[in-house]
């Protein structure tokens, strides 16, 4: 009989959708029990302004992201945060326990932090207590008091800062696992060295190869940091990925046949497990799923933006881990970056040594087969119980 799962997420950025998304291919591994999953935008099913909340969040970040980062800094307390959940739960109550009466599933994975007090809550009006809750983190650092809720079932966290904020804010050890960023399985399945797998992505062999990147949507800085890049007639090959971004792209096509430096200019692509296998550098904004991607594929980044307040944290996670550069003040700061990187191999390799201590390993099979067992037996199995996914699942 096949197991339910229900993920509770926003579409504020495509992180937390990503991250669904690459847990629940990871649950399709797993035989037994078979699981079918369900991805919901709970702004769906929130009354006004809520059902605006995707739509204001891109609009804060494009239009006044200081606004939006002190918003951030000013509902990240016990106290405030509580407030606004007060404020909220008029616009979402009847609606999400509708939602889990309609869907009944097995276990609710919660991939967003205003959603975790929310799924509290319907559950209860549900009368669904005895339906495990599982918080998965997404973010890094001093995470937002949102995110930590020490009634959920298990609390999954991506790094040991992040263990460590979650039980000062009272999270029982017993709840907490630390299995890493959940990124796509194809991270872990990544076969080749860097030679072949440059033949294949048709990238130069003897070149140090730097790939930019700016998420899903492009934008932000990407446009003149590719620029400035390739004018500063570094000794590198760059690889720029705009993304869903096509007039960014069509824009950085036109420009690279008078640009001294040569370049590979892609759009949307499931080549990024490749990709970032194939490069010697990173240079991208602090999204925290890119940075967990480039961890598993051991590669040093420069960080040259992140959204404030939300990715504060992950800037500070690269500087204090070692496994990268920050580069956020200007756009000639990201291109010394790159050079002094580009000139000191092996300040590269302590960057690489870094980045595999800290490496999530197999994190999205890792956070599936927890979420089978929770499914299968209801409680949160013993830390001595937990072992990879298919002797776990198939005993």
């Amino acid at each position: 009989m096949k197991k339910r799962a229900l993920f509770l997420i926003s579409d504020t950025g495509g992180g937390h959708r990503s991250a669904a998304n690459a847990i629940a291919v990871a649950l399709d591994e797993i035989r037994n029990p078979e699981f079918e999953q369900r991805i919901e935008d709970v702004a769906a099913h929130c009354a006004f302004p809520l059902t605006q909340l995707g739509w204001g969040y891109s609009a804060a970040l494009r239009y006044a992201p200081p606004v939006y980062g002190a918003l951030y800094y000013a509902t990240n307390g016990r106290r405030r945060y509580k407030a606004l959940v007060r404020f909220c739960e008029p616009l979402y109550r009847e609606r999400l326990r509708d939602l889990f009466l309609d869907y009944k599933p097995d276990v609710i994975v919660s991939i967003h932090p205003l959603l975790n007090h929310a799924a509290l809550r319907a559950r209860a009006d549900a009368a669904m207590q005895h339906i495990p809750i599982v918080t998965v983190i997404t973010d890094l650092g001093k995470v937002h008091e949102s995110w930590l809720t020490p009634e959920a079932d298990a609390v999954v966290v991506p790094a040991r800062e992040v263990y460590e904020r979650a039980l000062s804010r009272g999270v029982p050890i017993n709840h907490l696992r630390m299995l890493g960023q959940p990124i796509h399985p194809n991270f872990d399945d990544v076969t080749g060295g860097k030679n072949e797998l440059r033949a294949q992505l048709g990238l130069p062999q003897n070149t140090f190869v730097t790939l930019l990147m700016a998420g899903g949507e492009g934008g932000g800085k990407l446009l003149h940091a590719t620029l400035r890049l390739a004018k500063a007639r570094l000794p590198m090959h760059l690889v720029v990925v705009c993304g869903r971004n096509e007039t960014m792209r069509a824009k950085i096509e036109e420009f690279a046949r008078t640009l001294p430096t040569p370049m590979t200019v892609l759009g949307f692509t499931d080549k990024i497990p490749e990709l970032m296998r194939a490069a010697d550098l990173l240079v991208t904004k602090a999204g925290p799923g890119t940075l967990a991607e480039a961890n598993a594929a051991q590669l040093p980044v420069v960080v040259y933006d992140y959204i404030p307040g939300q990715e504060r944290g992950n800037v500070d996670f690269v500087r204090n881990n070692g496994i990268g550069v920050v580069a956020i003040n200007s756009i000639a700061e990201i291109v010394r970056a790159v050079d002094g990187l580009v000139r000191n191999p092996r300040r590269l390799e302590a960057m690489q040594r870094n980045q595999e201590l800290i490496a999530p390993k197999r994190s999205s099979r890792r956070i599936a087969a927890l979420i089978a067992q929770i499914a299968l037996r209801g409680t949160i199995p013993s830390d001595d119980e937990y072992v990879p996914l298919r002797e776990a699942i198939s005993v």
